[in-house]
């Protein structure tokens, strides 16, 4: 089976993790991997001339562990820690007046491959507010089931679900696409909702790829802003082009930079999720990087 790999991106971490280790079986097999990555979004113009000469601006830095321990060939474990610090930046904010939140995040899961053609991951995890010890009103819950079905050597098909409980809300997302590979040359995955890439192997070290990025985060503020314990959720979504370099086969850097398209949203509601505002704001350029180690 060929290659496989916010919090739409944690919920593939472990696949991701587990998946990268099937490249092939003369590849050695490394339990642990660990993920940083940091996306700088440029400041964007709100739409409402409400808001006329104000912009936000976003940035969000990810680090992952994970560690798979398998009982046998076909079935083991999966564990991971991560921490993932957002910057949501608006001078002018009504709602609240905090910038920096963060969320760390402990998770477990099983694999099986005990099924012809079939690899199952299940995982469940949780989401704690860095400066709100909460597990209640400030933590979110995660639930996420993603099998992959090897129709031939090159077609792979995904389906599955994340579940997501917390912060007064309850939402659940399809995982349903598939993975083409007919050369050694390029690889085309189209799975919804986290991972739509076109990737050329340029070169045994160099990759280039064209990426669909969907940035999403979700956190309650503090008592004392203007809108005490109010949620907020932003969301945006653009396209960027990336170049990848592995030096060995353990180590790979990223880097990348593309353009939101337009659609982003500040959403802010009151503590129990009710009365939502949305400001809606224009696309704008961003870029970051991405490291990865496995050992």
């Amino acid at each position: 089976m060929k290659r496989l790999f916010c919090f739409f991106a944690f919920a593939f971490a472990f696949t991701t993790a587990f998946a990268a280790e099937e490249e092939s079986e003369e590849d050695p097999f490394y339990p642990f991997s660990v993920i940083a990555t940091y996306v700088g979004v440029d400041k964007a113009d709100f739409r409402s001339s409400s808001f006329g000469g104000q912009h936000i601006r976003y940035h969000q830095t990810d680090i992952a562990f994970t560690y798979i321990h398998p009982f046998t060939p076909y079935c083991g474990m999966l564990f991971g820690a991560a921490y993932v610090g957002t910057g949501v930046d608006w001078k002018e904010n009504p709602d609240f007046n905090e910038t920096d939140f963060g969320y760390v995040n402990f998770s477990v899961g099983g694999f099986t491959r005990s099924f012809p053609q079939w690899v199952w991951t299940a995982t469940a995890g949780i989401f704690i507010d860095t400066e709100e010890f909460d597990l209640s009103d400030y933590s979110i819950y995660q639930g996420v089931l993603q099998g992959k079905y090897e129709l031939n050597d090159w077609v792979i098909f995904d389906l599955g679900f994340i579940l997501e409980l917390g912060l007064n809300k309850e939402k659940i997302w399809p995982i349903l696409g598939f993975e083409l590979f007919p050369c050694d040359s390029w690889k085309l995955s189209a799975v919804y909702p986290a991972n739509i890439r076109f990737e050329y192997f340029l070169h045994p070290k160099i990759t280039t790829a064209a990426y669909i990025r969907f940035l999403r985060n979700r956190h309650r503020v503090a008592s004392d802003e203007p809108l005490p314990k109010g949620i907020f959720e932003y969301q945006n979504w653009g396209a960027e082009l990336e170049l990848i370099y592995r030096p060995l086969k353990c180590i790979s850097f990223k880097g990348f930079g593309g353009s939101t398209f337009g659609g982003g949203d500040l959403k802010v509601t009151d503590r129990k999720d009710h009365n939502a505002r949305h400001y809606k704001f224009n696309g704008s350029f961003y870029g970051g990087a991405t490291a990865a180690w496995t050992f």
